[in-house]
């Protein structure tokens, strides 16, 4: 499965804490459901039906739980492989015993998807300008505890992205979740940017589309 954004992140601005948002949602509505891709899509499905998606009239609810990846299992990204303009990510090294490693997810939303260029909704749709209207979101971040690894968050209509346009149309927008690796978790300032900040390429991602 072709992964849709390819190169998005080198346009990806410098990332902000993600702020806790409350969105009115039916509690009892399952929402959508996708299979979890394995990263770059590469090889068998990673995770059936691992991620969620709830849409309400003012904004989205995101979820996830995957298996936790076994560190050394997978290929990891370079400290340096961040957007241009942010600073470099910490050394990025396998997680030992004992050495839980941390992990983000991300929310690339597109307004208007039947505008969307080339009939996909890639990079060319996060401009500020591209009439689809894209925007990209951290959602989460998580040290990874245990077998299962779980992400949850929400984005409110209007709510500013990492780079893009802000949701306008929660109920009809196409949204691509994608979980980025970072490393072992590190001490102090250097575990607090692992946590918050893109890293890696859509080709190290795990990632789940929901289309409308």
């Amino acid at each position: 499965m072709k992964w849709p954004i390819i190169g998005i992140v080198g346009i990806i601005g410098i990332v902000v804490t993600t702020a806790i948002v409350l969105i009115s949602v039916d509690d009892t509505d399952p929402g959508e459901q996708a299979d979890m891709e394995n990263q770059g899509g590469n090889g068998p499905v990673f995770a059936e039906n691992a991620a969620g998606l709830i849409r309400s009239g003012d904004g989205i609810r995101l979820s996830a739980i995957i298996p936790t990846p076994a560190p050394g299992s997978y290929e990891y990204p370079s400290g340096d492989m961040v957007p241009d303009g942010s600073p470099a990510h910490p050394a990025v090294l396998p997680g030992g015993p004992g050495e839980p490693e941390v992990f983000t997810m991300w929310a690339f939303v597109f307004n208007y998807p039947d505008m969307c260029t080339d009939g996909m909704c890639d990079l060319d749709d996060l401009p500020r300008e591209a009439k689809a209207k894209g925007g990209v979101y951290q959602v989460d971040g998580r040290v990874a505890a245990g077998d299962d690894l779980g992400f949850a968050g929400s984005v409110r209509l209007g709510q500013a992205t990492s780079t893009g346009s802000a949701l306008e149309t929660p109920l009809g927008a196409e949204v691509h979740l994608a979980i980025a690796p970072h490393g072992k978790m590190l001490d102090g300032t250097e575990g607090w940017r692992q946590l918050n900040g893109p890293l890696g390429n859509p080709t190290l991602w795990w990632f789940a589309e929901f289309t409308p």
